[in-house]
């Protein structure tokens, strides 16, 4: 898939409001290019599943969630902050092995906290008077100072001694910068916004679309929610984010020239128009989904779900290259938050084994 610096289908605010050469804006043309190498090295330095260390951390974040948030109460599912806080902290963790305090959770939450900026253009930020740039530009420089006070700069030395010499940057703060962008965005942002819309659905309530798109159907109760999730913990994940997805599109590339039929007129498109697939209508096909509008966590065919920019689950996964490189993290995250406020012992690492080749997680 071909790929510019754009965002919302506009030019993206480079390089105040985003990194430069982050890897959703690289395109991934061949195991030589730039996105094959970081994403490789991304993968095997923080999202490896046979790794022992993931594997490890993986296992402790069940007792590490509750050790911090002690007598957690249902009504806390509405306490956006606190579910925020203990996905930054889960994250770092399984990343780097590190937990953190409050203090930091917190200005990491920032990457959730702060997303209406990024989906802005320069025109709109300029009438801001670049008040959100600025915001998420302090913010880059706050993440990569926490990763220098818990020292951590030669995980980023070794990553990027491990990318092809072409694709070292220099001066290496600069790949901090780009991966943690992308952890803090894609990795924060994503997953603090699952575990909401979890939250909320499980309550009933629905997230962030709108009340009238979503029909809950026989699950019209808190307690047949809980339910529901006690009973498959993965399904009800997967359908919830199918209805109020964590990222509901992506931009890319024309590459040739295209013809498209559009309210009744044809049109032809030329080659590098930008395009903008939208996941959260792909999400709703009828065709693949009967009620596409209801709540259903028994649905058969959740795989073919594109929530993580790919059927993730799917025999032809691996079809999708650019599908979330953190899904099963993600979905983990999510089970741990949820299991420790309703007190259900979800299983993590459902992946592991099951014949999902390691580069797809």
């Amino acid at each position: 898939q071909v790929r510019k610096s754009a965002f919302g289908c506009v030019a993206a605010c480079i390089p105040d409001l985003f990194a430069t050469n982050v890897l959703i804006f690289l395109s991934n043309d061949g195991p030589g290019s730039d996105w094959a190498a970081v994403r490789k090295a991304h993968h095997n330095m923080f999202l490896n599943p046979e790794g022992y260390a993931y594997r490890e951390r993986i296992s402790k974040l069940q007792s590490l969630v509750a050790n911090d948030w002690r007598d957690p109460k249902f009504d806390q599912l509405n306490d956006i902050a606190l579910l925020q806080r203990n996905v930054v902290k889960c994250i770092i963790y399984v990343m780097f092995g590190e937990w953190l305090g409050d203090t930091d959770a917190n200005t990491l939450a920032g990457w959730r906290t702060n997303a209406t900026a990024f989906i802005l253009p320069r025109l709109v930020q300029r009438f801001a008077f670049n008040f959100l740039i600025n915001k998420v530009k302090q913010l880059r420089i706050d993440t990569v100072g926490i990763i220098e006070k818990l020292n951590l700069q030669q995980t980023f030395i070794d990553m990027n001694n491990s990318l092809p010499s072409r694709w070292q940057r220099s001066p290496v703060v600069k790949l901090c910068d780009e991966i943690m962008y992308v952890i803090g965005f894609a990795g924060i942002g994503g997953t603090s916004a699952a575990v909401e819309s979890v939250a909320s659905f499980l309550q009933v309530k629905s997230g962030e679309a709108p009340t009238k798109s979503i029909d809950f159907g026989d699950y019209n109760t808190a307690d047949k929610m809980k339910a529901a999730f006690a009973q498959d913990p993965d399904a009800y994940i997967r359908e919830t984010c199918r209805l109020d997805p964590p990222v509901t599109s992506a931009t890319g590339v024309l590459k040739e020239v295209t013809e498209v039929s559009l309210a009744g007129r044809d049109f032809t498109f030329d080659p590098g128009l930008l395009n903008q697939y939208v996941l959260s209508m792909a999400n709703r096909d009828p065709v693949l989904f009967s009620s596409p509008e209801k709540f259903d966590p028994g649905r058969i065919n959740l795989h073919r779900a594109l929530t993580w920019n790919g059927a993730f689950g799917a025999a032809d996964e691996a079809d999708y290259p650019r599908i979330c490189p953190g899904r099963c993290l993600s979905m983990d995250i999510t089970k741990v938050v949820i299991n420790h406020v309703l007190g259900t012992s979800a299983p993590l690492n459902a992946y592991f084994g099951d014949g999902v080749p390691p580069t797809a997680c």
